[in-house]
């Protein structure tokens, strides 16, 4: 039996360590430098503009400067990748409420400063929407569909396909029991005419999958499966 010299193992177990590594990265839908951005909004939101404290929002806008340069050079995991026009889109807003923010201190503009601090603020939270998930049990379905879609499927790991596919079977149990948030109540027959479409697509899937049907076979059910799910975002949108 041969043996690898050692510099050449050590150079394995590295890259697939990266590899590794890599993905859960890829499927977490956290966005640091957004949840940083909470701190300087909080007190911000929470406590200068209800007080129309303005000597408070001058004070704050080095914070909320600094807090935005940042954000504005984050990138989104992969995970959100079909999010980024809308995340880019949002955040072209918040940057002019920012400069609207430092024209107001500048002008030394009570109104200007107050109606600008409430378009930060705005503009934040509908940043937080664009990466924040409605519902926890979608989030947990996407996070599977993710690697399959853009990983297993494009390099026909079959192995990791049929893992994915029980994966989804499982996680679609749970979003089929979970119950639309109140506050979104308009949305439950959309909402519910989405789910069921999807909920189609991932049983053909997965019997699909259990009769070994051919890859190119494979693809297409994944791939309608994959555009059920995006109808079912955009039903939050």
């Amino acid at each position: 039996m041969l043996k690898m010299p050692f510099f050449v193992l050590l150079a394995l177990s590295i890259c697939a360590t990266v590899v590794f590594a890599q993905l859960p990265d890829e499927t977490s839908g956290r966005v640091p430098e957004l949840d940083a951005f909470h701190k300087p909004i909080y007190a911000l939101w929470h406590e200068a503009w209800p007080a129309k404290d303005i000597a408070k929002l001058k004070a704050l806008l080095p914070d909320v400067e600094k807090a935005y340069t940042t954000l504005a050079a984050a990138k989104l995991p992969g995970i959100l990748r079909e999010k980024k026009a809308k995340w880019d889109e949002k955040l072209q807003l918040l940057t002019q409420a920012v400069k609207d923010y430092r024209k107001g201190v500048d002008e030394n503009n009570s109104d200007g400063i107050l109606k600008a601090a409430e378009a930060v603020h705005m503009n934040y939270e509908q940043m937080v929407r664009v990466v924040r998930p409605v519902m926890a049990e979608i989030d947990a379905f996407h996070q599977s569909l993710y690697l399959l879609h853009h990983y297993y499927v494009p390099e026909q790991k079959m192995d990791q396909i049929k893992a994915s596919a029980d994966s989804l079977m499982k996680k679609m149990v749970a979003l089929n029991a979970a119950e639309l948030p109140k506050r979104l109540e308009a949305k439950k027959e959309q909402f519910a005419k989405a789910r069921k479409n999807l909920d189609e697509a991932v049983k053909a899937f997965a019997e699909g999958m259990n009769a070994k049907r051919a890859k190119d076979d494979i693809a297409k059910l994944e791939s309608t499966l994959h555009t059920r799910y995006e109808v079912l975002e955009k039903v939050f949108e």
